[in-house]
């Protein structure tokens, strides 16, 4: 039975072992319609395959962004992978949703929702139950109070968020640690985000960057923050993404001169947008200056 988020955020980092936070955080589905699914190492043999190459350039590695990370549990993984690799690295973690709410509506009704009312649980005398509607829910006609639900309580959720009448927390792994090393932040790879441009010496898409969830031109705006957000020639790009028969299939690429970006390594056959990569053109590469970047 999936557990209530004021159960879940009341529990101890000891207390809240990875198998119940994945299964807290996989019944919650967002506002777009994507679920906060993620497992401990589902890039492990991504790792083994770019070792050397991180490797060899981790001297270099000081800034890194991972985009689009769920609850960020991967991320704690991929900062413990470049400190093995000798990379003296602070990570930026983003995602579309990261902030949310729990809101009591009396001692035994709560509603755990985004910043906009939206509701991703509600818990009625300590069980959770899911606002979000699936296909059976048509055949049984549960979806008629669903929707008259999420009418009614979003307004209001709205107004109580608004005037302080709730507990803000996010959804991110229990797992973060302490030291600073990890910076969360919500960011829409759709949007261009000045705060990120020209920043990073590694970034890192995973599970994000494919035509499940894009059209080309939108992968293509995509890849065009993305690029924007590396700090110059030598930087690095990590596209990857696990299939169904939860194989990893991905490429690490390095930027040019030109601005144009090069296939370091492939691994299981390499990104299935990797072409769009190695297409991409900037209309006019601007890294920025020694000055203008603060270690």
């Amino acid at each position: 039975m999936t557990v209530s988020a004021r159960k879940f955020y009341s529990l101890s980092d000891n207390a809240a072992e990875l198998a119940l936070e994945s299964a807290f955080f996989a019944q919650l589905k967002m506002r777009n319609g994507t679920f906060k699914l993620t497992r401990a190492a589902r890039f492990r043999d991504v790792e083994i395959a770019i070792r050397p190459a991180i490797t060899e350039r981790a001297s270099s590695l000081r800034q890194v962004l991972d985009v689009g990370v769920s609850t960020g549990l991967t991320t704690v993984e991929l900062a413990q992978f470049l400190r093995k690799c000798a990379a003296p690295a602070r990570v930026t973690a983003t995602d579309l949703f990261i902030h949310a709410h729990i809101v009591e509506v009396g001692q035994t009704v709560a509603v755990f929702c985004d910043p906009e009312g939206w509701p991703l649980q509600y818990e009625f005398f300590g069980m959770a139950i899911r606002p979000w509607i699936r296909r059976l829910d048509y055949v049984t006609l549960a979806f008629i109070p669903r929707l008259l639900a999420r009418a009614y309580l979003q307004p209001r959720l709205c107004r109580r968020i608004r005037a302080g009448l709730s507990r803000r927390v996010q959804m991110i792994t229990r797992s973060l640690p302490q030291d600073g090393e990890i910076t969360f932040i919500e960011d829409d790879i759709m949007i261009p985000s000045q705060h990120l441009r020209g920043k990073f010496d590694l970034v890192r898409a995973a599970n994000i960057l494919n035509r499940n969830y894009f059209s080309d031109d939108q992968l293509k705006t995509a890849i065009g923050n993305i690029h924007s957000y590396l700090r110059g020639p030598g930087a690095l790009v990590l596209l990857t993404r696990t299939n169904r028969s939860q194989e990893n299939a991905g490429t690490l690429f390095e930027l040019k001169e030109d601005s144009s970006l090069a296939v370091v390594r492939r691994v299981g056959g390499g990104s299935e947008v990797e072409k769009l990569l190695l297409d991409f053109r900037q209309a006019e590469p601007v890294f920025p200056s020694a000055t203008e970047v603060k270690e």
